[in-house]
């Protein structure tokens, strides 16, 4: 079993699908409303690209996604800045919100990665049915959970560490108010940990 105490955020996110917008300009002067300065500012494949290094945020807006990833490493939310940053670029751009997620990106230790996912999330016959010797795999768990869908992506990582990416999704016309996406990212977060507390991991 995994020790929870080690549990490594590697990111924190709340991404926004919306009809695509016309795209307009915005200057670094507007970004500073909510972003520490200084800021980088540059295009990715994805569309703009904002980060801040103080804040540790990160923003990846285009086409029909707006994505605000916390880089920080904390497990506690109530004062996060995804929220704020989100309202500002949904007015900034009149964006239609059609759907939104809650994204953490965690490493766990675990003394036998790959053969705790082969154990608990995959058949134990795999081997058996196909002949040949598993030498390496991952699993993505998808669970209806309330208002929201769960996709849970477990990938055994590097020495002795699975790497988990957690999506937590809604559709939605409305996107919730900042205090409400602060309250998410505290609730999904513990919701994650008793999922992995309930998988024995």
């Amino acid at each position: 079993m995994a020790d929870q105490v080690k549990i490594n955020v590697v990111m924190s996110t709340i991404a926004i699908l919306t009809v695509p917008p016309q795209q307009s300009a915005i200057s670094q002067k507007e970004l500073e409303q909510v972003l520490t300065p200084p800021l980088t500012i540059g295009q990715s494949t994805e569309g703009l690209l904002v980060s801040s290094q103080k804040d540790q945020i990160q923003v990846i807006a285009g086409g029909n996604k707006t994505n605000v990833q916390d880089l920080s490493g904390s497990k506690t939310f109530s004062r996060s800045k995804i929220p704020t940053i989100l309202d500002f670029f949904v007015k900034k751009f009149k964006l239609d919100v059609t759907s939104y997620g809650v994204n953490f990106v965690i490493n766990i230790p675990c003394t036998e990665p790959e053969k705790w996912v082969a154990d608990n999330l995959l058949s134990t016959q795999v081997s058996q049915k196909t002949g040949e010797t598993l030498i390496g795999y991952g699993a993505t768990l998808k669970i209806v959970a309330g208002q929201k869908i769960w996709n849970v992506k477990f990938e055994p990582s590097g020495d002795k560490v699975i790497n988990v990416n957690f999506n937590a999704s809604e559709k939605t016309r409305q996107l919730p108010d900042k205090k409400r996406l602060r309250e998410e990212l505290q609730e999904q977060f513990g919701a994650l940990q008793k999922l992995l507390n309930d998988l024995e991991l």
